[in-house]
């Protein structure tokens, strides 16, 4: 997956007396160079091992998978590259991805979210003064959740998502286009249903500069290829264990490997932390503990629809059949624009997309609810499902900020404990939930090491 290397792997079969990290040395010596574990190699765990390389520290960057990426994983199906994982550039303008894209020649393709074709069951379509209406609507209700959000912000958010509907006397076909609107900005967006969700987590993120959200011609994974340029991973590297006391830490890997290092930064997903994959010895703070628990997990599974033909209109990239339960919305994206050939990409998220995963049933649900909008035509030749909360590398796909949270638990997750830093989308505070988001945490917390090393 990485295309130019530089070695940065450094004495992994050192003797048994080797001297531990943070020894001194003797009078006139030369100082040795620092060494720091990073665990994951996803952008988050690029970010860590490109400043520390800078800082002059070598760096032993470990995966558990066979490829880098992570949550970022380009295949080839279809007949052309599709983007199992994130695929968006969001906020485009002032976004530093934006401008690696750009550096390595990639292209990109930028996305209107306001080309929406939504339909009801039984085909009749959503009428754009409809459409206009119940938007309106939302911004409202937006506006309002986020004025409680300042407020409250740890306070769930759907009792006070409830309260805002019960307050607007919406007929039955505007209530059905605004829960489809409400599924699409919140399972589909923050990957759990409202009853998941703090109002905190409702509101939390910044924008860059604005600008077009973009996908890449080729797939993602090329942009972590651009990031990773010069670095070397050793992948299929189990971690086991991290011990760590004053003078540095141990790495244990699955193998029975030991790697002694000065420090170590941790940039697994949410999820695993959650799964205890790694043992921490001595274990990680309480707070940081209570942290990995309380803050949520979420899942947004993708089903990518191939077909003969576009059906749909070529003004169009948004789909959609309202009337489903808010937390049963599928939208679906069209990636002709992208990818050259007639395929589209279904969502679902929240729980409802663990059950469906669990029934293996999720390209099934996909597919009905496209068609009993837009008819046969919605029928595709073939469907691939993603499977992220299955795999034991993810177990789901972001974070997000359950009731009783707000931002700030996301801060003391990326607090250093000791020459132990945890990084990742989760960390983020500004930016969770997205790739620029977890290569810009995975670097803040190579910073906050490298200077505790001195």
């Amino acid at each position: 997956m990485i295309s130019r290397r530089e070695a940065l792997v450094a004495g992994l079969g050192a003797a048994a007396g080797t001297v531990l990290a943070g020894c001194g040395v003797s009078a006139g010596a030369t100082p040795r160079r620092r060494r720091v574990v990073v665990v994951g190699a996803g952008l988050a765990g690029l970010g860590a091992a490109r400043v520390l390389k800078g800082r002059g520290i070598d760096v032993v960057l470990l995966e558990a998978r066979e490829r880098i990426g992570g949550r970022v994983h380009t295949v080839e199906r279809f007949g052309t590259k599709i983007d199992l994982g994130a695929s968006w550039i969001h906020d485009s303008r002032g976004n530093p991805l934006t401008e690696v894209a750009r550096r390595a020649g990639l292209q990109t393709v930028p996305t209107d979210y306001e080309a929406v074709l939504a339909r009801f069951a039984g085909g009749e379509p959503v009428g754009a003064g409809q459409l206009e209406r119940v938007l309106a609507t939302y911004e409202s209700i937006q506006s309002s959740l986020y004025r409680r959000a300042r407020r409250s912000p740890r306070s769930p958010l759907a009792p006070a998502l409830q309260a805002e509907l019960s307050r607007r006397r919406l007929s039955t076909g505007d209530r059905e286009v605004l829960d489809w609107v409400l599924g699409v900005e919140i399972p589909l967006d923050l990957a759990a249903e409202p009853g998941a969700l703090s109002l905190d987590g409702y509101y939390e993120g910044e924008t860059w500069k604005g600008g077009p959200d973009l996908m890449i011609r080729g797939g993602a994974s090329q942009l972590v290829e651009a990031v990773a340029s010069g670095l070397e991973a050793r992948t299929g590297v189990k971690v086991k264990t991290v011990s760590r006391d004053g003078r540095g830490v141990r790495v244990v890997t699955a193998s029975g490997e030991t790697i002694a290092a000065d420090g170590c930064v941790v940039t697994v997903p949410l999820g695993v932390l959650k799964a205890q994959s790694i043992r921490f010895d001595p274990p990680l703070p309480a707070r940081q503990r209570r942290a990995i628990s309380g803050i949520g997990f979420g899942l947004l599974e993708k089903t990518f629809l191939s077909y003969g033909s576009a059906w749909w209109p070529q003004d169009i990239q948004s789909l959609g059949t309202v009337g489903e339960p808010l937390a049963r919305t599928v939208a679906a994206f069209e990636l002709a624009r992208v990818t050259g050939t007639p395929l589209a990409v279904g969502f679902t998220g929240g729980s409802w997309a663990a059950e469906l995963e669990r029934a293996g049933t999720t390209s099934e649900e996909v597919v009905r609810s496209l068609r009993s909008g837009f008819g046969d035509q919605a029928t595709p030749q073939e469907t691939l499902s993603t499977a992220w909360r299955s795999d034991p590398f993810a177990r789901g796909t972001y974070s997000h900020l359950a009731p009783g949270t707000d931002a700030s638990w996301r801060t003391v997750l990326g607090r250093p404990a000791g020459r132990l830093v945890l990084a990742g989308e989760h960390t983020s505070v500004a930016r969770p939930s997205t790739m620029d988001g977890a290569w810009l945490a995975g670097q803040a917390a190579a910073r906050r090491l490298a200077s505790s090393l001195g």
